[in-house]
């Protein structure tokens, strides 16, 4: 049997012409061999990375754009009954084309959200309203939460300042843990609840939080659930998560999750400064 090393020998002499009886010095030898087998090893490390970098993206894109792509769904289905009925109801139809509408252009935003969200360079930051945010993103979602018959309840703190964040990205954290806050309740019978809050801190910061009354978070997988490609759901791509602590923390914040009571979760992202902080 021919060892690596008298391989690494043949191919040596074989490219630089040396004779046969030509002899390695044994330390030289057994550097060009680590060598070898470290730039070898360097380059499947790199290709793996490759690898997983590209599967990482390809996640995130199905991931992103197929939200706004049911919504869209079940707004033409919602349109087409409004149309269908004997008595056609053309404003309920006009309201649901119109959410088809919005869907579409987020669906184009989101896929330039994805790009920003790989990118390292500074981020597009303008001056919004967190209440506005929320209250957008509750009706954007309003037909996943009906159909389900999730009962909903914001509580807005009136007090809240304008904030300095990226409004597309800063939804995307709301309707990733709306999403997920959905399909953690639609998994078990009882009373569905989904809480959204916005709040004020004393030191100029601002926090929002969702919760439901879900099967909730695991305490082996409370911090593991914010790992790229951890997931707890069988279908699930384990993006979703990790995307909203990327956004969250480019905006100088944090992103945690606590158990709710009497059961449920409840996501908190704050540290969001104000304006005029």
């Amino acid at each position: 049997m021919v060892s690596p090393v008298s391989g690494i020998y043949a191919k040596v002499r074989q490219k630089f012409h040396l004779s046969p009886l030509f002899k390695f010095p044994e330390p030289a030898l057994t550097t060009l061999y680590a060598r070898l087998l470290g730039a070898v090893r360097g380059r499947r490390q790199e290709r793996e990375a490759r690898l997983v970098t590209g599967e990482a993206v390809a996640a995130t894109i199905a991931h992103e754009v197929k939200q706004p792509l049911s919504g869209m769904i079940t707004s033409a289905d919602a349109g087409l009954r409004f149309l269908n009925r004997p008595l056609p109801d053309l404003g309920e139809a006009e309201a649901a084309f119109k959410q088809i509408v919005a869907g579409g252009h987020r669906a184009a935003a989101v896929v330039d959200g994805i790009r920003t969200i790989f990118k390292t360079e500074g981020r597009k930051r303008a001056s919004l309203d967190l209440n506005d945010l929320i209250r957008e993103t509750l009706a954007l979602m309003r037909g996943d939460l009906a159909k389900h018959r999730i009962r909903v309840e914001a509580l807005m703190d009136e007090r809240l300042p304008q904030v300095a964040g990226d409004r597309i990205q800063l939804q995307q954290v709301l309707v990733i843990l709306i999403t997920n806050a959905i399909e953690s309740m639609i998994a078990i019978d009882g009373s569905r609840m989904l809480s959204v809050a916005s709040h004020m801190h004393d030191d100029g910061h601002v926090g929002v939080s969702v919760a439901d009354t879900g099967t909730g978070i695991g305490p082996e997988d409370t911090d593991r659930i914010f790992n790229p490609l951890f997931t707890t759901k069988s279908d699930g791509m384990g993006m979703g998560l990790s995307i909203c602590r990327s956004i969250v923390e480019a905006h100088d914040g944090r992103l945690w999750a606590a158990p709710n009571m009497p059961r449920g979760a409840i996501f908190h992202f704050s540290s969001t400064r104000s304006v005029s902080a």
